[in-house]
C-alpha cells in the first residue's frame, strides 16, 4: 500500500527487543546450531555465562517440573537480589533445552559473544528485519522474553521479576509500557502458553 509507514524495530537501551515474526524470520537465516542456541536462550532467559554455566550442569534442569534450578554458581551477576533462581519454561522450552543436551553430546560447540554477535547481524540483514541489524546482539532474547513476559500477563510481575532475576524496579522502569502490534500480542501469547505450569 503506498504511503504505509515503515515497520520500525523495537530497541530499548541499545538492544533489539523481537516480535515472534521477527524472530522466526531471523531463525531462517542461522544453522541449526545457532537455532538451537538461540531457542534456549530465547525460552529461558539466562545471560550468556548463565548459559554457558548451565550448558555444562544438564542436573539443573527438572523437566517434571518445567523448569531450571540455577544456583549462586551459576549467577555471575554481582548486583542481584537473587542468590538463586527458578527459571520456569513452557513445554516448547522444554523441547528446545532437550535437543540442546542432544546437540551437545554430538559435540555441538558454543560460540563466544563476539562470534554470534557476527553471525546474529548477519542474518539480521539477511532476513529483511525491520532497520537490519540495529540493537541485534546475544543480550536481546533476555530482553525479548522479559518484555513478552510482562506484556503478556503483567499481573504476574513477581513471578517474572524472580524468574529473571530483576528488582521490581527495574521490570517497572524498563518493561511494564512496551506496545506491540495485535498479531504480535497474540503470537506472543500462543509462545508463552502454558509458562510456569509444570
Amino acid at each position: 500500500m503506498e504511503n504505509e509507514p515503515a515497520i520500525k524495530a523495537i530497541v530499548k537501551q541499545d538492544t533489539r527487543v523481537l516480535t515472534p515474526n521477527e524472530y522466526y524470520k531471523l531463525k531462517e537465516k542461522l544453522s541449526p546450531h545457532y537455532i538451537c542456541i538461540c531457542d534456549v536462550l530465547l525460552h529461558t532467559g539466562m545471560r550468556m555465562p548463565e548459559f554457558i554455566k548451565f550448558s555444562k550442569h544438564p542436573e539443573w534442569y527438572d523437566v517434571r517440573r518445567r523448569c531450571i534450578e540455577l544456583p549462586t554458581a551459576a549467577i555471575r551477576k554481582k548486583k542481584t537480589v537473587y542468590k538463586t533462581r527458578q527459571i520456569n519454561l513452557t513445554l516448547d522450552g522444554c523441547i528446545a533445552v532437550d535437543h540442546f543436551f542432544k546437540m551437545l553430546k554430538d559435540n555441538m560447540q558454543i560460540p563466544s559473544r563476539q562470534a554470534m554477535l557476527g553471525v546474529l547481524c548477519r542474518a539480521a540483514v539477511e532476513a529483511n528485519l525491520p532497520e537490519g541489524d540495529k540493537g541485534i546482539c546475544p543480550k536481546m532474547f533476555r530482553k525479548t522474553l522479559v518484555s513478552w513476559l510482562m506484556k503478556a500477563m503483567p499481573e504476574r510481575m513477581f513471578e517474572i521479576a524472580a524468574n529473571m532475576g530483576h528488582t521490581l524496579v527495574v521490570m517497572q522502569t524498563n518493561y511494564t509500557n512496551l506496545s506491540f502490534a495485535r498479531e504480535d500480542l497474540d503470537a506472543i501469547r500462543k509462545f508463552l502458553k502454558g509458562w510456569g505450569e509444570a
